[in-house]
């Protein structure tokens, strides 16, 4: 047995900084604060399979068992993702890792490249968005105006955003568009059209991700049936109400940034990630 790696989880999870991002970078059901969504970033060197199942059972075992499965991610080449991590009534959280031989799991500096912003830890809530949204001069919303996102949801681009997000290559899509009005209101209107196609929504919020260094808005949607989650993103333009993207953002697709499960594997195969047998994973659990 490699009690090295099993006592390096276990030390990681009663570190300062896994406590102080599960004590200040998430809301709880009896929270005061509202947040929304949160990332925490991690070196490490064992397997990412190996840490699903840990991720499960602590959370089962703090009384908030997750909601629904975690999702492989690789958001920028050497970094991967346990993505979409969503414990019972707790702020949904990505817990993004790069591959370090040197540590078994613990805090990635903020200064690494991988981190975001300086920080590796961060959540955005409430309170964040409704600073965010006074940046923009958001328009009415009237009935010209529900005709034209209706329109869109019958468009070429959002057939094709619900095929992506069924797509097992792709592991991630953003639906890029630009607007004139509160993003709740698509928000809205796109559970609606779902709904009308069997897909239940089970959490949606708005958030911000990066685009090369700037915080762009975007509405997360966590689907439960079929069980995917996906991101309509959007850059103002007083000019429109809603229209696909003119232009790539993160990638070259105006439109459209989705990432791909080959990203993902490549990230793996870059790094010699330790593969925890079932009884190391079990000792680990049973620290909890």
């Amino acid at each position: 047995m490699a009690q090295k790696h099993v006592q390096g989880i276990i030390d990681y999870f009663k570190s300062e900084h896994w406590m102080d991002f599960i004590t200040n970078h998430l809301s709880y059901p009896d929270s005061e604060k509202e947040l929304y969504h949160s990332h925490v970033y991690v070196d490490m060197s064992v397997h990412p399979a190996s840490m699903h199942p840990i991720m499960y059972a602590y959370w089962a075992k703090k009384g908030y068992p997750m909601e629904r499965s975690i999702d492989p991610q690789s958001p920028k080449p050497k970094q991967g993702g346990l993505h979409g991590c969503c414990p019972l009534g707790v702020t949904n959280f990505d817990f993004f890792f790069r591959y370090n031989k040197e540590v078994v799991l613990g805090a990635m500096p903020p200064e690494a490249k991988e981190a975001e912003h300086g920080y590796n830890a961060l959540s955005w809530g409430k309170e964040y968005q409704n600073e965010f949204y006074k940046k923009f001069d958001f328009q009415a919303v009237g009935p010209r105006e529900i005709a034209e996102i209706k329109a869109w949801l019958r468009s070429k681009q959002w057939k094709e955003c619900l095929t992506n997000v069924m797509n097992p290559e792709i592991t991630h899509c953003h639906c890029n568009v630009e607007l004139n009005f509160d993003p709740g209101v698509i928000m809205a209107y796109a559970i609606e059209d779902m709904a009308t196609k069997g897909w239940i929504v089970e959490r949606v919020y708005p958030s911000v991700y990066d685009v090369h260094g700037t915080y762009q808005g975007k509405i997360v949607f966590l689907v439960g049936h079929p069980e995917k989650v996906f991101d309509i993103c959007w850059r103002f333009n007083s000019d429109v109400t809603i229209q696909r993207a003119t232009e790539g953002w993160i990638f070259d697709t105006p439109g459209f940034d989705n990432w791909y499960l080959t990203g993902y594997n490549k990230v793996i195969d870059d790094g010699d990630f330790y593969v925890m047998t079932q009884e190391e994973i079990d000792e680990v659990i049973a620290s909890f």
